[in-house]
């Protein structure tokens, strides 16, 4: 994406980009550092520090855990969620 396309995207001008991404590198205020990161697709954390989200292997196994003793019709309902949410974050 050309940063024009993600500062329409993200309600900010070109120019607000520049100043984020440019040799001045000025941190954008929470919102649009929210704004921003759904429409790249990325975490807060991914656009602030460069460093992926951290999800641990204790709260994967747990959700696995959970997820395991949960009725077919639970199951299914869940993993519907799951795939929405995840459209949802890449549009």
């Amino acid at each position: 994406m050309k940063d024009k396309e993600v500062a329409t995207k993200a309600g900010i001008t070109k120019r607000a980009i520049d100043t984020y991404v440019g040799a001045r590198a000025c941190m954008p205020s929470a919102d649009v550092a929210v704004r921003l990161a759904k429409v790249l697709g990325v975490s807060v954390e991914w656009l602030v520090t460069g460093e992926k989200e951290t999800f641990s292997d204790t709260d994967l196994q747990k959700l696995i855990e959970n997820f395991s003793h949960l009725p077919p019709r639970d199951k299914k309902i869940l993993l519907k969620l799951s795939e929405t949410l995840k459209d949802e974050e890449q549009n």
